[in-house]
Formats: structure tokens, sequence, C-alpha cells
């Protein structure tokens, strides 16, 4: 097995279970412990889990999101099945609000296939898919860095609050009946609060392993979210809270 795979499938169980063994791994990935320790020894220096006494942990919580390049390999067969789906609602020179999240990002890869889109986006990864497309012109919104993934800050919230877009695309840590859709960070909700002003339609891209979850900081109520995307029917009480306050909304899944 590859290293790449073989650490992929390190975020994957650690998702699971939020913690590991280096003996667990080691069984369940038939590699030696050796392998193992040096993988986790590589991945806690990247930022991407944090370092045990035997093993390793989730660098996740309420008040912690993991880092993109964790979120990007956990669920990529959900991330791709909403980006399917959400392309759907793109046309042909319209003007796109896209934020920093790995599911956003995973619906960047795909608009290749359109002409004339003008993007504007916090995303450094997300904007470095975009920049292979010569049909798409792209604004990044500048700020304050942060975890080599995403602009943040009052001049990242500018570029957002002076422009309008027909469609602003935009995921979550969490999301939940009664809080919404909530960051584990306040300057990464207050960009996409920034960017929901401007956008004429909210896409809210949410992957059913964050159905339930509710985070530090709320970005949005259901009430200003225009179409929610995910990869399966969302659960009865959350259908029906979004159905209540966003009377007008759409539900797409698949």
């Amino acid at each position: 097995m590859l290293t790449e795979e073989r650490q992929r499938q390190i975020l994957e169980l650690l998702k699971v279970r939020q913690s590991v063994t280096v003996a667990f791994l080691s069984r369940n990935l038939y590699a030696s412990e050796a392998t193992i320790r040096r993988d986790l020894n590589q991945m806690s220096q990247r930022g991407l889990l944090r370092r045990l006494r035997g093993g390793a942990a989730l660098l996740e919580g309420i008040n912690n999101d993991a880092p993109l390049l964790v979120r990007a390999a956990l669920n990529r067969e959900r991330k791709e099945r909403i980006a399917c789906l959400a392309l759907e609602l793109i046309r042909n020179s319209s003007a796109i609000f896209m934020d920093s999240s790995s599911t956003v990002t995973a619906l960047a890869e795909k608009l290749d296939r359109f002409h004339n889109l003008t993007v504007v986006t916090n995303g450094l990864v997300t904007l470095n898919t975009l920049n292979e497309f010569p049909a798409v012109k792209l604004i990044c919104s500048g700020g304050l860095l942060q975890n080599n993934a995403s602009f943040v800050g009052q001049l990242a919230e500018e570029a957002f609050r002076s422009r309008r877009a027909e469609l602003a695309f935009f995921s979550c840590c969490g999301l939940s009946g009664e809080f919404g859709a909530s960051e584990a960070r306040e300057e990464t909700a207050s960009l996409k609060r920034a960017m929901l002003r401007g956008a004429k339609k909210r896409v809210l891209l949410c992957d059913r392993t964050k159905v339930g979850e509710d985070y530090f900081c709320r970005s949005c109520g259901l009430e200003e979210i225009d179409v929610l995307v995910t990869d399966q029917a969302p659960p009865p009480e959350l259908e029906q809270a979004f159905r209540e306050k966003s009377p007008q909304g759409q539900i797409i899944w698949r």
C-alpha cells in the first residue's frame, strides 16, 4: 500500500474512533508498527493529527476544526456526490462566491465545463484549482491566511461585502435544526456571514456526518439557507425545521 493511501485510511479510522493505537493500525492496515509510527510522526508534523503515546487522536472538537488536508481526505465519496448535485445549480456567465471548505473545493474542481464564470473565494486550495481554468475570472479575497488554507479577517470579508453574486456555495462544521450552520472559529463564521449577505441564492453543501453537530460559532440559521445539498435524506427533525424556517427552501440529496 502506498504511503498516501495508508495515511488517508488512518484519517478515516480516526474520524470513526477519535483515537487509535499503533497496534490497532498495524493490524487493520497490514503494516508494521515501525511503518505506522513513521506515518503518525509525519502526519503530526503536518498538523493532521495529535500524536499520543502509543497512538494518535483526531484534531477535532467544538472549538477546533480539522486542517483542510484532513477534511479533504475524509468522506471524499460524499463530497463528490454533493459536488455533482450542486453543479446543476450553476449556469454560464454567473458570478459565484465560494468558501474555503473541502466540499466546495470538490465543486470547484468541476467548474471547467462552464464559460465566463466570475468566482470570488477565500480558499487557497480553491484558488489554485480554479487558476487552471482559463474560462473562470478569479478574484481572491486576500486577508489573513489561516491554517495555510483560507483567508479571513476584515480584508477578506470586504471582498464579499463589496460585491454581489447569484450564488454562494459554503459548507459548515456542523448543522442542526435549532442552531443552524456552525463553525469552530469565530473568524470563519464571520467570513461566511459576510459572504451570504451578498448572494441572491445561498447554497449549503453538507454531508450527513455533520448533521446533528453544533460547533462554537453560528454562521447562519436555517432561514438563511436557500438550498441544502447533502448526500442522503436528512433526518426528519432537521427536514421539518428547515421546512418551517425556510418555506421556500430546497433540499437536494442523492
